[in-house]
């Protein structure tokens, strides 16, 4: 209990120490995989994914249930490929009757596999695809736990990113709320609502419903002090009300209030990992609204570097990516549209090693055709529509999956291509 008191009040090296503590101590199997949980929360949050990573291999080694640090994407597609038939015949009513787990070595890797959050598996191109698929296989042979909820969402994650299955993805996250709500608890709500929410629905939802799901998801992770979850949750909400077009001065302000808690240290500067990604979407935002002063005692520049010392130390490319994301969305509004090129095409690049897709693709592919389409015409470069044209092709495989969040994109690009073309009528139509 104290250990969770320590997490709240942000005392994140006393939580390291004091959960060292308790492994040295506890007398229960129970006790020790708590004590775990909570070190691998700690290690994430203060930004060191791969310890992180680290600890949780050993304790599944321990256990009997090996993560190896690396496989090829051939085997996780395998994997997958094995799954999909048995877990897309699954019904919701199947789900309600399914056999629960018992087993407790089982169980308590469950735990721990659950402990390891999302973006800390970016660093590896299938790391987060091995644990969707081993927390499955454990949920298949053995049952169901309140775990499985997690598992069945990042199943479906893992088929959207991997093979585009839209559909297969939205609805294993659909059933993992069903599971969640079989077990009649709310302390799980915020972690299944950031994958759900955050990464299924907004491919098949209005992004609006989204918002309005994520939350809910906080106001019930602030009851359960769930405020690890409260804070990723904040995080992508925000980039959501950004697609959604909110008012930019009360993203402003939920942006200065979520860096705020996610700082821990003010005078040796020590905050939680997503700090400096959460003060790049703030400085975006911040461009827009004619603000130039730092924040937090950091500059632009000096965040943008923190990110970049980040990758160089992790390898995830989602942080590039990210980096991308913060300069081609500032570069399109105030009109660098070579610019806007040059980040989108190093964005793509990264984009095929992370093997996961996010909201920012959709107005990263935005910016980039209209920005070809742009430069086509200011300059006679023909050729350049070709570029428009391709991206078009990726936003209208989105537009089948979800019209209200696409189909209004596809129609300016159409529109933008006609009238590059000279094909004034059809623009009119399409504008």
């Amino acid at each position: 209990e104290y250990a969770n008191v320590l997490f709240v009040q942000k005392e994140l090296n006393q939580l390291h120490s004091h959960t060292d503590i308790i492994l040295r101590n506890a007398k229960c199997i129970d006790d020790k995989i708590k004590a775990h949980e909570l070190a691998i929360l700690a290690l994430t949050l203060k930004g060191t994914a791969q310890e992180a990573m680290d600890h949780a291999r050993n304790v599944l080694d321990a256990l009997g249930f090996p993560f190896p640090p690396t496989i090829k994407i051939e085997t996780i597609s395998s994997v997958l490929n094995s799954l999909i038939p048995t877990t897309m015949s699954l019904t919701a009513d199947q789900l309600r009757t399914f056999p629960l787990m018992t087993a407790s070595i089982p169980l308590h890797a469950m735990k721990i596999m659950s402990a390891i959050h999302m973006p800390t598996t970016f660093s590896s191109p299938t790391t987060f695809q091995m644990l969707a698929c081993q927390m499955m296989q454990l949920t298949i042979k053995h049952g169901l736990c309140v775990e499985s909820a997690e598992a069945f969402a990042n199943l479906g994650y893992c088929l959207i990113s991997l093979f585009g299955n839209y559909e297969a993805g939205y609805r294993l996250g659909k059933l993992s709320l069903v599971i969640l709500d079989r077990f009649k608890t709310t302390n799980r709500v915020a972690k299944l609502y950031f994958l759900v929410y955050g990464f299924l629905a907004i491919w098949k939802e209005p992004v609006q419903a989204t918002i309005e799901a994520i939350q809910s998801a906080i106001n019930i992770g602030y009851v359960e002090g769930d405020y690890k979850n409260v804070l990723f949750n904040n995080l992508i909400l925000n980039r959501q009300m950004i697609s959604a077009g909110c008012e930019l001065s009360d993203i402003r302000d939920r942006l200065v209030r979520l860096c705020g808690d996610m700082t821990y240290d003010k005078s040796k500067k020590g905050f939680f990992s997503p700090f400096h990604n959460t003060l790049g979407d703030l400085y975006c935002v911040m461009a827009l609204t004619g603000e130039a002063r730092d924040m937090f005692g950091i500059s632009p520049k000096e965040n943008e570097e923190k990110l970049l010392e980040k990758y160089f130390a992790t390898k995830n490319s989602a942080i590039i990516q990210t980096i991308q994301y913060h300069r081609l969305y500032k570069a399109f509004w105030f009109r660098d549209y070579d610019f806007v090129m040059e980040c989108c095409r190093l964005y793509e690049t990264y984009t095929q090693t992370t093997n996961i897709v996010r909201i920012n693709d959709i107005f990263t592919a935005l910016f980039w055709s209209l920005s070809s389409l742009i430069i086509s015409r200011r300059r006679e470069r023909r050729e350049m529509v070709a570029e428009g044209e391709k991206v078009l092709l990726k936003m209208q495989h989105w537009e089948k999956s979800c019209k209200w969040n696409a189909e209004n994109k596809v129609l300016l690009l159409k529109a933008e291509i006609h009238y590059s073309k000279g094909e004034r009528e059809k623009a009119k139509t399409a504008y």
